[in-house]
């Protein structure tokens, strides 16, 4: 049921380590970031993922028009 979930559940449970105790504020700021700097490796991985396909295009096109 939390295996969706595991990287928060880690976050949570490293920081409840080290503090001991957690209250709600600070539960919505570690998910929060957990899950902003999940979107933002998506992204970094999207955009990546975009150049690779621009540069496999742009080879294409000069190996075409040598032909």
């Amino acid at each position: 049921m939390l295996m969706p979930y595991g990287d928060v559940v880690t976050a949570l449970s490293i920081v409840l380590r080290i503090k001991r105790t957690l209250d709600g504020a600070e539960i919505d700021k570690i998910i929060w970031d957990v899950q902003a700097r999940k979107a933002l490796a998506a992204e970094h991985a999207r955009r990546r993922d975009w150049r690779r396909v621009v540069e496999n295009a742009a080879k294409f096109r000069s190996e075409d028009s040598r032909l």
